[in-house]
């Protein structure tokens, strides 16, 4: 009998990643059977989607508490979708807000639960491991160091390598970008990415605006979404040495000498094109006294985790101002740090890689589990 399997991703990203493990589990069986909740990528791999990404991707309580109805009728759309398939096993992709939920009913009913992309609960939320332990069969990880914490606490882990090294991999850069969208070759380029929301965009900005006035042989690229409005950059109208870029980050990446980067995946992104960089962030102080009670890390940056020691300047909260941004982006300039970070960089490509992508090991294991 052909193995069915229901998958959920809730945001673009687990969409991509989604997308690409369907690929790599239709390459080694045709006849699988797949639906789900996704996006327009998971779609044209193969899945029959039933609710789309809009419907789906919240961040922020107060955002989370406005559409609380809307996320109650997903839960109830796919547990009755579930339940009519009968399949094999669900495959839940990153976002634990829904997915640790699903987890649980899934488990309820005797089926099968595959996580991908694990939660992040070894820096905030390590109480719900206890839960995850409970609900969750098989749990594939991204990040070297998750599976042996993990697996400490008597999950079914294995670490499977980045799928970013598989995005990365399929990045084709365009010729002529640099004269497409007016940039000078005479000057040192910057990427500048300040986040992906309004209100942190906003916040990270600030700081950086005497640096751009100050540095004239700088050029800044700053990479935004055009899901964000344009008025949220308007304030760079002022400046000669700034462009705003939409939806080409990794072109800008390739193209720069070097960047400062808001906290979060993009970090990981911009050390695998072997950019040097500094790490910001900045959020309204009483959000940083909870996430500062509720974070156990000793970095902010994934680069910074994952090779367990300060490779990456970090300018968080009181730090992260003009003062400190000008310094640490003209030291990234000297031959020495540059070198340094580069070489940290290649030991990083190694630790976060295996002999095939993530797609492929987790379509092999999936289809294999019993």
């Amino acid at each position: 009998m052909n193995k069915k399997f229901y998958i959920i991703a809730g945001e673009a990203s687990g969409d991509m990643h989604a997308s690409n493990l369907v690929k790599a589990m239709y390459n080694l069986d045709k006849d699988i059977q797949i639906n789900g909740f996704g996006g327009p990528k998971m779609e044209q791999s193969g899945v029959k989607i039933s609710r789309d990404l809009e419907k789906l991707s919240l961040v922020g309580f107060v955002e989370i508490l406005k559409h609380i109805n809307t996320i109650r009728e997903n839960f109830s759309i796919a547990k009755r979708e579930i339940l009519e398939m009968k399949p094999d096993a669900v495959i839940l992709i990153d976002y634990p807000g829904f997915n640790l939920r699903m987890a649980k009913w899934a488990k309820s009913q005797g089926i099968k639960v595959i996580y991908y992309i694990a939660p992040q609960v070894w820096a905030w939320g390590k109480k719900r491991v206890k839960k995850m332990k409970k609900y969750i069969d098989k749990l594939f990880v991204i990040l070297p160091f998750e599976e042996e914490f993990f697996r400490k606490n008597g999950i079914d882990a294995e670490f499977v390598g980045h799928p970013l090294l598989e995005e990365i991999s399929q990045f084709n850069m365009e010729d002529d970008f640099l004269i497409k969208n007016k940039v000078p070759v005479n000057k040192k380029l910057i990427a500048f990415l300040p986040g992906s929301r309004t209100s942190e965009i906003k916040e990270n900005i600030k700081p950086v605006l005497p640096v751009i006035e100050k540095n004239k042989d700088f050029f800044f690229l700053v990479a935004a979404k055009t899901d964000l409005s344009e008025d949220t950059f308007k304030v760079f109208n002022n400046y000669e040495n700034v462009k705003v870029i939409y939806d080409q980050t990794y072109k800008i990446f390739n193209v720069c000498d070097a960047g400062i980067i808001k906290s979060g995946t993009s970090t990981l992104e911009a050390a695998l094109f072997e950019l040097p960089q500094l790490v910001i962030y900045k959020v309204k102080y009483i959000s940083y006294l909870i996430v500062k009670n509720l974070v156990d890390v000793k970095f902010a940056s994934l680069v910074n985790l994952i090779l367990n020691k300060e490779v990456v300047t970090e300018l968080l909260q009181n730090k992260f101002v003009a003062k400190n941004v000008d310094k640490e982006l003209n030291r990234l300039f000297e031959t020495g740090i540059r070198n340094n970070m580069i070489n940290e960089y290649l030991k990083l490509n190694e630790m976060i890689r295996k002999d095939k992508t993530a797609s492929e090991l987790v379509a092999e294991r999936i289809l294999n589990f019993e």
